[in-house]
């Protein structure tokens, strides 16, 4: 079984009703855009992080570019499950291998989750160290600039190793701000629209829209796919909501024919003004195409 720790970002500053709306649309993102990738991923939501779950023969890369083109997700940390014992877990990064020159130096940063077990952070951390220089004592502690850091993950039954962390690119659950129209004409048009959905936004697309750069944004949300998987993720800001365009990118609104719908008024989305040159090169490394 591979296991990660998900931490979700700015959804866990909401009320909480908007925090478990929000959560469960996060949920059926991420298992859409892992099943897109073929990993089968479970979840499960406890004290505020996302446990996830997929079997083990699973393609780690493709569950890790899964969970990097979900917004809504601040950091994944893979995660390697052991007793929650300083021994254990020194026998864990034993058998990955010490580092092995003289003056090597080395840091455990233990963080508790959930109730308090046996264990405190700070307790576990120093004899979890304690532990780590009884078998490799050339190794030398510096809390400051080490040259290898022990992440751990102090749960109430167990602990976690954690592994090499996976940024995610923040933001809101795809979907929870309403649906906002786009047309992809230029890369201008593409970034406005990556930007939007950032914010929580689904892009519903025009059918004029450029098919390059469509599958560019079709990274980044499952629903853009095809028919079958916008209609599974059809959601909305709220009960009654769901399906209705609010807003649109990137064209005037005399351009664009929405339905007839008193209660929501169309608003034009420029997120791009006022940005400067440097700016969007920035944007454009962050989305992957400068």
């Amino acid at each position: 079984m591979q296991r990660w720790i998900v931490r979700m970002a700015e959804i866990q500053l909401k009320s909480r009703p908007v925090r478990r709306h929000m959560r469960v649309a996060l949920e059926r993102q991420l298992k859409a855009q892992a099943e897109l990738r073929g990993v089968e991923l479970s979840l499960q939501p406890w004290h505020g992080l996302l446990l996830a779950h997929a079997p083990s023969d699973a393609d780690p890369e493709a569950a890790a570019d899964a969970f990097r083109h979900t917004f809504g997700i601040v950091a994944i940390d893979p995660a390697e499950q052991v007793e929650a014992a300083p021994e254990s877990v020194a026998d864990a990064l034993e058998a990955g291998g010490f580092p092995e020159g003289v003056g090597s130096t080395f840091a455990i940063r233990c963080r508790r989750h959930g109730p308090k077990g046996e264990w405190g952070s700070q307790q576990f951390a120093a004899a979890l160290g304690a532990e780590v220089q009884r078998r490799a004592p050339h190794l030398e502690v510096d809390l400051g600039e080490p040259d290898w850091e022990v992440r751990v993950a102090l749960m109430p039954d167990h602990a976690s190793l954690l592994g090499e962390r996976i940024p995610g690119p923040g933001g809101l659950p795809t979907g929870v701000q309403g649906n906002v129209s786009a047309n992809l004409a230029d890369e201008s048009d593409l970034l406005a629209a990556w930007l939007v959905m950032r914010r929580g936004c689904r892009i519903l697309l025009d059918e004029r829209a450029d098919p390059a750069l469509q599958a560019r944004l079709t990274a980044w949300d499952a629903a853009l796919a095809d028919e079958g998987w916008a209609l599974k993720l059809n959601s909305g800001p709220g009960p009654g909501h769901a399906g209705r365009v609010w807003g649109r990118v990137g064209a005037d609104l005399e351009e664009f024919e929405a339905a007839d719908d008193r209660n929501v008024p169309l608003v034009r989305l420029e997120p791009l003004a006022g940005w400067s040159e440097a700016r969007l090169t920035e944007l454009k490394h962050r989305f992957g195409i400068a």
